[in-house]
């Protein structure tokens, strides 16, 4: 009898798989000591959330979600180009918003969701009316690669993104205008832009593994190290003084804004 030993081919952990001399596959468990036609399905850790329903809608890879708290309702966006609406039953709200160029890489929506800005695989930022499903203005250019990240200011009188071409942009949303210069981030790619709670700096990660903290202006406020890999998301506590961050080194870790520790 063959043992097969593949990484993935069988995820259970204390388990076998094994062939039989006539083809057919058995599963030796060892944790129950018992031998079985049936592949075993996985427990669920203790304290594991459990799916409420499943949503299906999209052709492709969903690359961004967001919430939206009055109704409860989700908006997704997807690799296949279209931002949706859902319910938390899963039924499609009003038709899907489409763009040309791209997937639909990254969306946010506004303080007081009335509109949701999404960025492009092709660099560019769109805005949306939500209740009315339809574009605001025409497309936002000045990036010249994809997208990954974007921020509303707390009051919704400014936007932020970052981009693979390694800037961060702050943008105009009345005018779809850049505000200023584009920053060169030194990030390389950026993946991630987060605004303080009171909207007076903020803070930006990317491929470096550094997190980089901007007064509004755009000036280097902090350097902030020890990640030991790309920095892919960001948020400020309520009080302005810590900063989590969440990296493809499979790390969370809190920083005090003011040295970095």
């Amino acid at each position: 009898m063959a043992s097969i030993d593949a990484p993935g081919d069988l995820v259970v952990p204390g388990c076998e798989w094994h062939i039989s001399p006539v083809g057919r596959s058995y599963f030796v468990n060892h944790t129950t000591r018992t031998t079985s036609w049936k592949k075993p399905v996985p427990e669920r850790p203790t304290r594991c959330l459990m799916p409420e329903r499943f949503i299906e809608g999209h052709s492709r890879c969903i690359w961004s979600l967001a919430c939206l708290g009055t109704s409860c309702n989700i908006l997704s966006a997807s690799e296949d180009g279209s931002m949706r609406q859902w319910t938390r039953d899963g039924e499609s709200v009003g038709e899907a918003l489409c763009i040309d160029g791209g997937g639909v890489t990254i969306l946010a929506v506004s303080a007081d969701e009335k509109m949701v800005i999404c960025g492009s695989a092709d660099g560019e930022l769109l805005l949306w009316n939500i209740r009315k499903g339809s574009m605001i203005g025409d497309p936002w250019k000045g990036h010249n690669d994809a997208i990954w990240c974007i921020d509303w200011f707390p009051n919704a009188l400014e936007i932020v993104s970052g981009s693979r071409d390694g800037t961060i942009r702050r943008w105009n949303p009345h005018t779809g205008r850049p505000i200023a210069p584009p920053i060169e981030a030194g990030h390389g790619w950026v993946f991630a832009v987060k605004y303080s709670p009171k909207g007076d700096k903020f803070s930006s990660g990317g491929v470096d593994e550094i997190i980089r903290v901007w007064s509004k202006d755009g000036k280097l406020l902090t350097l902030i190290k020890g990640h030991e890999h790309s920095v892919t998301s960001l948020c400020w506590s309520k009080d302005g003084a810590r900063i989590f961050s969440a990296s493809v080194d499979n790390t969370i870790r809190i920083w005090q804004f003011i040295d970095g520790k």
